[in-house]
């Protein structure tokens, strides 16, 4: 049976929190009684009915089915410290007394273990546990558990630095609802013993990295990422200074992968491998690709097809993201070569944009560009990344019941320099549109890069992407590039969190752990059918042409018809 405790904490408080130094606190069984306003029994012969009926008004309601997630069974597990590997079960000390992984499993929670002294945000003069309470609660999905562990070897530190911190949550929680209050007073826990000194994978992950350490919703271990805050730049430092809520991220992350997921479960598709974990770089910048010549479904099969999805997996050489994990926000692409002249691989399918010291893995949506593979048959890709990755590249085709499906699909418009010169660089189009099509896009993939003067552009500044159809204006545009913290709000929809990096701030089409998606513009209303049509494209900043130098846009576009 489960046991849950959720009145621990506010017993505690109401008997002053006093505990020795390395064991739960030390609260009679009076004060816990006053405390939880439960009556002690009255009577010795209380039914074996009455009791199970007591103790089950006394239990929380099961989480997975009030907040409607699904369920996964705990799994027995060797015992490894691996990233990525099944946790396997641990039993440890809190205050509340023993708590062990497998008996506290309901299958759709995360657990999160923080430490007072991450290694990665040692050395600010404010502790980690010494603010943000609040905010870690309220940025929080319902769906976690806090544990909380000091890395200092004095049990009479470790006491005082866990007493100083639950006082700081009791206040935190005395300012939520009652509601609120019941739910998070069970899901937070603390550790009397030392980090490093916990059992199995638990103390050596929290020793080395020493990151703190998360079991995500597939019973996955996992690290936490940095904690910095775009909001606590420090000068003297010359970074951010950490936030405890930031370790939230982790937890939301986590929920997307887990939908996802099961997104992925329940489609029926036909999944073709393009890489399999190969290392793929270009360390001296030559433009140096990676080919692979995959096999497609025949042009039969590729007919039946509306849905087409890139999944991609950048892992880290080494141990994970202890290992060798690249630093920067660098393009990667995937490119289709010509069918008759294997040695050109011009035409960019994919586009992502990397993480800052972090693994990711990404699945969107490439519909519009299923024309371009509806041979079928053998055709040769490439990939491309400037950095090191263990690199995993799939492609998903598959019959999702669309009204239409893309059957054409001719390229428009590309980037190039953001210039005075950039719209006379980009002549109109003339392009029949067939008589027969029931949908007609404009399919875009765009980015800005660059940091250029004037406004910071193109990475963080709102150019607008105008695309004329028979002089109908469809605008693209980003008001959030520049802003501190649109990446990271992004989080619940792939957005790698709590990269070592400015992850956090909104850029102009993109964001950093992240592909850069392939957006589409219906202009079905805007064309004649059976006609030539007019195509035009034109940027500017401010509504002007933009007048600096260094600003690049990266743009490819395609007209898409649907039949």
């Amino acid at each position: 049976m489960r046991a849950y405790r959720w009145i621990t904490t506010l017993a505690v408080l109401a008997t002053g929190c006093g505990h020795d130094d390395s064991s739960s606190p030390d609260v009679d069984a009076a004060d816990v009684d006053d405390a939880i306003d439960i009556a002690p029994d009255s009577s010795d012969d209380m039914s074996v009915e009455a009791e199970a009926e007591a103790e089950a008004d006394a239990a929380p309601p099961d989480p997975c089915a009030v907040l409607g997630l699904p369920v996964r069974d705990f799994v027995d597990a060797a015992d490894d410290s691996s990233l990525y590997a099944a946790a396997a079960d641990v039993t440890f000390e809190t205050w509340e007394g023993n708590w062990t992984l497998s008996e506290a499993w309901t299958g759709c929670d995360v657990y999160l273990f923080i430490q007072d002294t991450p290694n990665q945000e040692s050395g600010w003069t404010t502790g980690i546990w010494e603010r943000d309470v609040n905010t870690l609660f309220a940025r929080s999905p319902r769906n976690v558990h806090y544990f909380f562990v000091s890395t200092n070897g004095a049990p009479v530190a470790r006491n005082r630095a866990l007493t100083d911190l639950q006082g700081r949550v009791d206040t935190a929680l005395g300012a939520m609802t009652e509601e609120d209050r019941a739910w998070w007073t069970g899901r937070i826990h603390y550790l009397p013993a030392r980090a490093s000194s916990l059992p199995g994978w638990l103390g050596i992950q929290m020793t080395s990295p020493g990151w703190g350490v998360a079991i995500d919703r597939f019973q996955r271990l996992r690290f936490i990422g940095s904690y910095a805050d775009p909001g606590r730049y420090d000068a003297g430092r010359g970074w951010f200074a950490p936030n405890l809520s930031m370790a939230a991220n982790e937890a939301v992350y986590y929920n997307f992968e887990a939908e996802r997921e099961a997104a992925l479960d329940a489609e029926d598709a036909t999944v073709v491998h393009v890489l399999s974990g190969e290392v793929v770089s270009d360390p001296d910048w030559a433009g140096a690709r990676t080919t692979v010549d995959v096999e497609l479904p025949d042009a039969a099969a590729m007919a039946g097809f509306d849905t087409l999805e890139f999944d991609l997996y950048l892992g880290c050489v080494g141990d994970g993201e202890y290992g060798d994990c690249p630093a920067w926000d660098y393009i990667n692409s995937l490119y289709l070569c010509d069918e008759t002249d294997l040695d050109v691989c011009d035409v960019e399918l994919g586009r992502w944009i990397t993480t800052y010291h972090r693994e990711g893995r990404w699945v969107h949506d490439a519909s519009a560009l299923l024309p371009l593979l509806g041979d079928g048959g053998t055709r040769r890709l490439a990939f491309y990344s400037q950095q090191p990755y263990e690199t995993t590249l799939d492609l998903r085709f598959s019959n999702s019941g669309k009204p239409s499906r893309p059957e054409e699909a001719v390229y428009l418009f590309s980037g190039g320099a953001l210039t005075a010169d950039y719209d006379a660089a980009h002549p109109a189009i003339t392009l029949p549109v067939p008589a027969d099509a029931v949908k007609v896009e404009i399919a875009t993939v765009l980015s800005g890069h660059g940091m250029a003067e004037v406004g910071n552009c193109a990475e963080f500044c709102n150019v607008a992407h105008h695309f004329l159809v028979n002089g109908t204006d469809n605008v693209r545009s980003f008001p959030q590039a520049g802003t501190d913290d649109d990446c990271m709000a992004q989080t619940d929809q792939g957005t790698v969190p709590n990269q070592y990096g400015t992850w956090w701030y909104g850029r102009s089409g993109w964001c950093p752990g992240r592909e850069v998606p392939i957006v589409s513009l219906d202009v079905t209303d805007q064309v004649v059918l059976g006609a030539d049509n007019t195509f035009e494209y034109r940027a500017d900043y401010r509504g002007a042409p933009y007048t600096g130098s260094g600003a690049n846009i990266d743009l490819t576009s395609w007209l898409v018809i649907s039949r």
